[in-house]
């Protein structure tokens, strides 16, 4: 009895291990215990995707006068220091490139940063660009993300607790600054492990996310013993105790070299490594992530289409809350709003855990509405003047309520009538009876009422000075 050729047997393992792991990660995705580690290969900026340690080298190596190009931070390192120079150096030429630059993320970080099923990140480049792509997908641009580092240069704080964080992104070998601190060459690696280490025991939330989520490491350019040692300490055990199952490290295709992608199973205590361009496996696994976050097409006009709009769990100070039935043609003109009203750059919060959640979350919505939120926009439509008893009339009962504490000068109301509903609305709470309400047909608010509230919401965001 022949066997199946070699080739074609290893082929369809690679297959199966292949879809073995996607279903893994669509499984952790959706339970929202996935949380990825971006490495520097799959740090982009520019529209083209623009690969950003490759240009970081070779642009602070002519600010140094270092030539040839150095293949690598650690060559640079290395080459400056046989020129009789000091890491310090580097780091402030890095500090200053990036702060001078305005370097905007590519859109490989955008797409990951609009992956709603994770709210924590880690990274472990000293570039600030996923942050921006995350304030950029989840604030408009605001500084909505909340982030930590681990540095050498300081005394280690815990991480917050993600639960309670919001967008959280995590540095985990330190972020750029003029001083050494954070990770530049292979020294400064093996000291960061080293005190990782040492210090995750006393770090709870640190080492409890570390080691009990599912980790997903894309694009980590890191020699394959640091691999190793960083995810021993990361496991804060041998890899021969726990599950019995092994840890999978492919020599034979070193992942450092490659710009590998690893996934640590929390479950299993195992280690897979993905061959591949990490660039497009990052890409794939964005789709598939988007590919799971249902769009709201029922009720709505054949041909219509629309994702719920990403928004933090805990609204920032000074948001638009948008308060809307939930009845399909309800929710798609309050996404456009919410559209509209973000390409102008505001800051806007909808309580879209509640599309699928049910009602659970009364009290951190009355806290938002009485105390958080800026300005309350108010969708009006035959569903809200129909419905006697409903979720959203106690939303607007609490905007009333917010009201009896402000100055009657004070804009903080907007009514928006999004089909032919009379005018005025018969069901708003009386406090906003004399306020007339905005016609935006379908959600499509007029140019004039979103720079109205743009520039409301920009005056009272920014900081005043005293005279």
């Amino acid at each position: 009895m022949n066997g199946a050729p070699a080739e074609s047997t290893t082929s369809e393992s690679a297959r199966a291990a292949t879809d073995g792991f996607w279903r893994k990660a669509e499984r952790f995705l959706k339970a929202r215990t996935l949380v990825p580690v971006l490495g520097p290969g799959i740090i982009t900026f520019g529209e083209d995707d623009s690969p950003l340690y490759p240009w970081v080298t070779a642009q602070v190596a002519s600010r140094l006068g270092l030539d040839p190009v150095p293949s690598s931070m650690h060559e640079l390192v290395c080459a400056h220091r046989r020129n009789h120079g000091r890491a310090e150096d580097v780091c402030i030429e890095i500090d200053d490139l990036l702060d001078t630059a305005a370097l905007e993320p590519g859109p490989l970080l955008r797409t990951l940063a609009s992956v709603s099923q994770c709210r924590l990140f880690f990274t472990l480049g000293f570039d600030p660009l996923m942050e921006r792509a995350l304030n950029l997908l989840r604030g408009g641009g605001r500084p909505v993300t909340k982030s930590w580092r681990f540095s050498l240069d300081s005394v280690a704080v815990d991480l917050p607790n993600p639960a309670a964080s919001g967008t959280l992104l995590g540095y985990l070998f330190g972020r750029t600054s003029p001083n050494p601190g954070y990770l530049l060459w292979d020294a400064d690696a093996i000291e960061f492990v080293w005190q990782l280490q040492r210090q995750l025991p006393a770090l709870n939330t640190l080492g409890q996310t570390l080691s009990e989520n599912n980790l997903l490491i894309m694009g980590t350019t890191f020699p394959d013993w640091l691999v190793r040692f960083l995810l021993r300490a990361i496991r804060q055990r041998p890899f021969t105790e726990g599950s019995g199952k092994n840890f999978l490290l492919a020599d034979a295709e070193p992942p450092s070299q490659a710009a590998a992608v690893l996934f640590y199973d929390s479950l299993g205590r195992g280690i897979q490594v993905l061959p591949g361009d990490p660039v497009a496996f990052t890409r794939e696994f964005c789709r598939r992530a988007h590919a799971q976050e249902a769009p709201l097409t029922s009720g709505l006009a054949p041909g219509t289409n629309l994702t719920i709009p990403l928004m933090e769990p805990v609204m920032p100070d000074g948001s638009i809350f948008i308060s809307y039935s939930h009845a399909p043609a309800d929710a798609a003109a309050a996404f456009r709003i919410v559209e509209k009203l973000r390409a102008a750059g505001c800051l806007v919060w909808l309580d879209d855990d509640r599309l699928t959640c049910g009602d659970n979350f009364e009290n951190n919505l009355a806290d938002s509405v009485r105390r958080h939120c800026g300005f309350f926009v108010s969708v009006v439509s035959r569903t809200t003047e129909g419905r006697g008893e409903s979720y959203f009339h106690k939303e607007r009962n609490w905007a009333a309520e917010r009201v009896q504490s402000m100055t009657h000068a004070r804009p903080f109301y907007f009514p928006v009538a999004i089909d032919d509903t009379p005018l005025p609305p018969r069901q708003e709470p009386r406090a906003f009876a004399a306020i007339d309400a905005e016609r935006a047909p379908a959600g499509e608010l007029s140019e004039a009422f979103v720079a109205r509230l743009a520039a409301l919401q920009q005056r009272l965001l920014t900081p005043r000075t005293e005279s």
